[in-house]
């Protein structure tokens, strides 16, 4: 009687189970197709619910592309007429342009122009109402030029300690360096006219530490430094 190689039966084991993996697989195809074939209509419905929402977001991405160019080239156009016509007419156009725009990227570039307009037509309330609204980040260069505006339209309010506060929060905040040297000589300025000269000291020794200066700069807030001190001690 002759021997069975050793390897036969492993390979016979495999040979099974493949062949029960075809046989399953088969009965799985065999079994969906019934199904199809008794829910074919739940299958036309489902493609042509797939259909619709492929070509909902087709349509959004061209329609938010489209919006976009639009908004820029209207903004342009707003901006270039800034100065030339009248500034009441370009208030109302630069207000008609949030109320369209207000979704798109260049909505922070129309509110802070608006704003500038209001603080220069002394409607520095307005200006604030207008900035605040804004939802940009100051981590974001153009949150922190909305942020410095309103912060100079609340000192135009008289609401100095609201002011302060702003341009330290951009201080500690902004991702720029000349941003942050920016809000601190205007938060230690603010504290030298109302007499905080222990804080404006502070703030003076802070612009010193900071890399973001020239040497005439740092001359001048060594200036301002002692300046404070002596103030403080007198």
């Amino acid at each position: 009687m002759a021997k069975r190689h050793p390897g036969s039966s492993r390979r016979q084991g495999r040979d099974d189970k493949h062949a029960s993996e075809d046989d399953v697989f088969v009965a799985n195809v065999l079994e969906f197709s019934g199904w199809a074939r008794k829910n074919s209509q739940v299958l036309i419905l489902f493609g042509v619910a797939l259909a619709v929402v492929v070509f909902a977001v087709i349509y959004y991405v061209n329609w938010r592309s489209g919006q976009a160019e639009t908004a820029v080239a209207e903004l342009e156009r707003i901006a270039l007429s800034v100065g030339q016509a009248d500034p009441e007419a370009s208030k109302i156009s630069l207000e008609q342009y949030l109320e369209r725009f207000s979704g798109t990227p260049y909505a922070g570039e129309a509110r802070l122009l608006l704003g500038q307009l209001y603080l220069d037509g002394g409607q520095a309330g307005q200006a604030i109402q207008t900035l605040e609204a804004s939802s940009a980040s100051l981590r974001d260069p153009m949150g922190v030029q909305i942020a410095t505006l309103r912060a100079r339209a609340l000192e135009a309010q008289s609401q100095f300690d609201e002011a302060e506060a702003l341009y330290l929060r951009i201080a500690d905040q902004a991702e720029l360096g000349f941003q942050r040297v920016g809000a601190l000589e205007d938060a230690a300025r603010i504290r030298m006219e109302r007499q905080n000269y222990a804080g404006a000291a502070e703030l003076y020794q802070r612009l010193l530490d900071e890399e973001e200066h020239t040497v005439e700069r740092a001359g001048i807030y060594q200036m301002r430094l002692g300046e404070a001190q002596a103030r403080l001690n007198s």
